[in-house]
């Protein structure tokens, strides 16, 4: 009896240290993953809106625009000189992160996917140039029809997941930010 009871406190000692010591490295990387992970996003948006050099956060309803995760409004100096999206679709092997850009003009400036597990090989191509640079200079006036843009062959639902990415931006663009929007 004593053994076992040895033997429960023993493990029991031994998870406790290990909970502690997963806690603790928790703490300690958090902050740094956070930093890291916003850098991404800030380089992701130069990317997508090049004219801008800074970049402001909009409040977005989660609940009228579940898919928008943030929006920011891009600016050089005192000039607006458009907008990213940071948006959420579902694909094939599941969520597709985009990062759309539209320009002061009306008209998408880039596009980037910044996290997606589709199929490599095959729907993982979305996050290649080939794919994502098409969508550049189409205007942000109505949604984007997905037979307007070549698929990645063999990964329809991967290349529809990235352009109704890009769609749910172009809503909240339309709704809340162009001339007669919400704002």
């Amino acid at each position: 009896m004593t053994d076992n009871i040895m033997t429960g406190l023993k493990l029991l000692l031994i998870t406790a240290i290990a909970t502690f010591a997963l806690a603790l490295t928790q703490m300690i990387t958090e902050e740094p993953i956070r930093i890291q992970a916003e850098r991404a996003s800030n380089e992701a948006r130069a990317v997508v809106l090049e004219s801008a050099d800074e970049f402001a956060e909009l409040d977005v309803s989660e609940k009228t625009y579940p898919n928008i995760m943030e929006a920011h409004e891009g600016r050089m100096g005192n000039n607006i000189t458009g907008y990213t999206f940071k948006t959420v679709s579902r694909g094939y092997g599941g969520d597709v992160i985009v990062i759309v850009g539209i320009d002061e003009g009306g008209n998408l400036s880039g596009v980037r996917i910044v996290q997606q597990s589709e199929t490599p090989g095959l729907g993982a191509r979305v996050g290649e140039p080939g794919f994502y640079e098409q969508y550049r200079g189409i205007s942000a006036e109505n949604q984007i029809e997905g037979s307007a843009l070549s698929a990645v062959s063999g990964a329809t639902v991967s290349s529809n997941a990235v352009t109704n990415a890009v769609n749910y931006a172009i809503d909240y663009y339309q709704a809340e930010l162009a001339d007669g929007g919400g704002n």
